[in-house]
């Protein structure tokens, strides 16, 4: 297929996403107003969140896909500032606090606020890795066009694919406690708690659930295990079947693998970080900043083993970086459960003062935990852009690279790809 056309299938597809996405979340706004004000305050956070996710990446997909499609210039990605995206955020979460914390209309205010707020992360984390390439990653309609990929197919395949996974696992847990003694009352509590989920609000039956041992096989199976799996697998799916026929350079495919993470982390921010309500929202907001730096680094992973692939024919590379994605996933998820495990401990045992000390003391630890990780593939983004930025142009100018990537550095990468 020619490259043109598949720009046409880009702007296609990211005006359906704006316009089904957004369309869903306003019928949830509708369905909530007409259900009553208890259910008004309860969707109107999730929908805003779904209309945003929409607009805000769908939009800007069909416009540079339409672009690219009538051979418009694009500029090659390096933004010039971001530490105002800092402040940015850093006031969002602050007024959401306020918001959170006072009777300011939170249904009116607090959407925006989370749009903002879940957004910036993964921008700022996607410009810097942008300012340490240089602008040898690509251009910005190959950025947009990649943070769609991730945040809006990969999500949804994700999604559907998680949701089978989960009905299975559900179906043999199921089984597994009504092998055991008082298993069929067991199973009928799980399924009355899926029916009102309010029912798990109440921290003792939160506690015996999560400590069941069937049960928590099943959260470590499906959170440290499968959804790792699935998620590293369609999360840059998008980079690795265009560079089929774009063959990117490593420092390319790297940048569009951070930007396949970063559009992954905009969707999971913006839809799970709306899950918790209004009351947990601040501590929502601050620990999605965490999980944004492991999206977009195990993201930049699988890319640059994209790009290992299809330019120097490294399918060992490919695999090992899969590989390491997987695991690094896998450990984030494992430590969030053992961090909500532990936390539904105290909470249980809050007349107790040793196991409550115990319990936050674990909290504490994994916490910590979660944050050397962070720490560690935030400095290691803008490090490993730069060592590929450097070897890409050196290989460049050593006439190492094809004619297609060398030209890639000198002038906007995808027109010169449209016109081919």
């Amino acid at each position: 297929m020619n490259r043109r056309w598949l720009w046409l299938v880009v702007a296609i597809a990211g005006g359906t996403a704006a316009i089904l996405g957004s369309g869903l979340g306003v019928l949830a706004i509708v369905l909530g107003l007409t259900s009553g004000a208890a259910q008004a305050s309860g969707t109107t956070l999730p929908a805003a969140a779904l209309i945003a996710l929409a607009l805000g990446l769908g939009i800007p997909v069909a416009y540079q896909g339409w672009a690219g499609w009538r051979e418009r210039d694009s500029r090659p990605f390096e933004p010039r500032s971001v530490w105002w995206m800092g402040v940015l955020l850093v006031l969002s979460i602050g007024l959401g606090w306020v918001v959170t914390a006072l009777p300011v209309a939170p249904d009116l205010l607090l959407p925006l606020l989370h749009a903002v707020a879940m957004t910036l992360p993964p921008l700022i984390l996607l410009s810097l890795t942008g300012r340490a390439l240089r602008g040898k990653g690509g251009s910005w309609r190959e950025v947009i066009t990649s943070m769609g990929g991730g945040g809006l197919l990969a999500t949804t395949l994700s999604l559907l694919v998680e949701g089978a996974i989960v009905m299975l696992l559900v179906a043999l847990v199921s089984l597994a406690l009504w092998a055991m003694p008082g298993g069929a009352e067991r199973v009928r509590e799980l399924f009355e708690s899926f029916q009102d989920p309010t029912s798990l609000e109440d921290s003792a039956v939160l506690v015996r659930w999560l400590l069941n041992p069937v049960v928590l096989l099943f959260a470590v199976g499906v959170m440290g295990v499968a959804v790792p799996v699935i998620e590293e697998a369609f999360k840059t799916l998008a980079v690795g079947v265009t560079g089929a026929w774009v063959r990117p350079h490593a420092a390319r495919a790297f940048l569009w693998g951070v930007a396949s993470g970063a559009g992954f982390a905009i969707a999971e921010n913006l839809i799970n970080g709306a899950m918790g309500g209004q009351e947990a929202w601040v501590a929502g907001a601050v620990a999605r900043v965490g999980a944004t730096v492991m999206h977009c680094f195990t993201g930049g992973l699988v890319g640059w083993g994209w790009g290992e692939l299809w330019t120097r024919r490294r399918p060992l590379r490919m695999l090992g970086s899969v590989v390491a994605a997987v695991v690094l996933h896998g450990i984030w998820n494992t430590l969030a459960i053992g961090t909500m495990v532990l936390g539904a401990v105290a909470v249980a045992h809050q007349t107790e003062p040793i196991w409550q000390g115990l319990a936050w003391s674990g909290v504490a630890i994994l916490v910590g935990m979660l944050g050397v990780i962070a720490m560690a593939c935030a400095v290691a983004l803008p490090l490993i852009a730069r060592r590929l930025a450097k070897a890409d142009g050196s290989g460049a100018a050593g006439g190492g690279e094809s004619s297609l990537e060398a030209a890639g550095d000198q002038v906007p990468l995808v027109d010169a790809e449209v016109a081919a």
